[in-house]
């Protein structure tokens, strides 16, 4: 028969086990921008759970919709550990490299997409990864959601050509977007993402360069804001799933292989879905009694000539021409 010392022995050891496995699980904490209707929302929720579904030793809690912060917000406190992981778009406010994600025209169409922003080891990719590191982040997954238009509450006076458009509108923090919407003849005011609703809403700024069709009509149209889409295609909508590195390398080997799993396929489902419903979306936009501003072949394709002629020079000297030549040829 056991003894009660035996007895109080194991039941130590057993507890001594149980506290033991409970430190060694990991809490892990998400942070995401999208917008809680978005259909990438539910993309992230699902990664999230299966993460945690994995049985690798990880619990998480997903914080959607910019609950932690913005976009540039959520960069810093990733680098600095607040927050372990993250989805969300990555400006170039704390590296100027970072601006090959607004490179005019780097993509046109859904096959290179995938070829640039889908291979890990595209140049584009390499890049970021170089750049990211080198500050303590750890890159997971590049989403391309689709090509971007200006939204706006006023038409340009002549959205095909170079001259004046007499409007004010919204760029990100981005010294080549800035060029390239000026070069098209729009004044430009730099603003984070959080503030571009209320700016066009009450008429501080005519529009804002931002949005694939279904940003634009979910953010913009739903709610009654704004009257027109011009599809420029000179951008991505593109945003990306990273981590802090020094939380991503102290994970065992089997923790990241389920991180490196299930965020790959996300930012893959992301990518895919986005550009299957933008079409859809342009017909909600027409629904909704918005014009959509179009262009025709030949001046889609002055369009690219005339911003590669005369931004695409100046992006050696903000990201460095060796970086700018490894993306020419990507």
């Amino acid at each position: 028969m056991i003894n009660a010392s035996a007895t109080s022995l194991l039941s130590g050891a057993a507890l001594l086990l149980a506290s033991t496995a409970m430190a060694d699980t990991v809490r892990m904490k998400i942070a995401g921008t999208v917008p809680l209707e978005h259909f990438g929302n539910a993309v992230l929720e699902q990664m999230a759970a299966d993460i945690e579904a994995a049985d690798v030793g990880i619990k998480v809690k997903y914080f959607p919709a910019g609950q932690l912060g913005s976009g540039e917000e959520l960069l810093e406190d990733a680098i600095r550990g607040n927050i372990d992981m993250v989805h969300a778009t990555v400006y170039a406010q704390k590296d100027p490299r970072l601006e090959i994600n607004s490179l005019p025209f780097l993509v046109t169409s859904v096959e290179e997409l995938r070829a640039v922003y889908g291979d890990s080891n595209s140049e584009y990719n390499k890049a970021l990864d170089e750049i990211l590191t080198s500050f303590g982040i750890k890159p997971l997954g590049t989403i391309g959601e689709g090509l971007v238009g200006v939204v706006a509450s006023k038409k340009p006076a002549n959205a095909a050509a170079f001259g004046n458009q007499e409007m004010n509108i919204r760029v990100w923090s981005s010294k080549i977007a800035k060029q390239t919407m000026e070069t098209l003849g729009y004044q430009t005011t730099t603003m984070n993402w959080a503030e571009v609703f209320p700016a066009v809403q009450a008429g501080t700024i005519d529009g804002a360069i931002c949005c694939t069709a279904e940003w634009a009509y979910s953010t913009f149209a739903v709610s009654g804001v704004g009257k027109y889409f011009i599809p420029y295609n000179a951008f991505i909508e593109s945003t990306m799933i990273y981590a802090n590195k020094e939380f991503y390398d102290e994970l065992t080997d089997e923790q990241r292989a389920v991180i490196d799993k299930e965020t790959s396929e996300a930012a893959a489902e992301i990518t895919e879905l986005a550009w299957q419903r933008n079409q859809g979306f342009m017909d909600k936009l027409v629904e909704s009694g918005w014009e959509i501003v179009e262009f025709s072949d030949e001046e889609r394709a002055a369009i690219k000539a005339h911003v590669q002629e005369t931004v695409w020079p100046q992006v050696g000297e903000v990201v460095g021409q060796d970086l700018l030549d490894r993306l020419a040829g990507n």
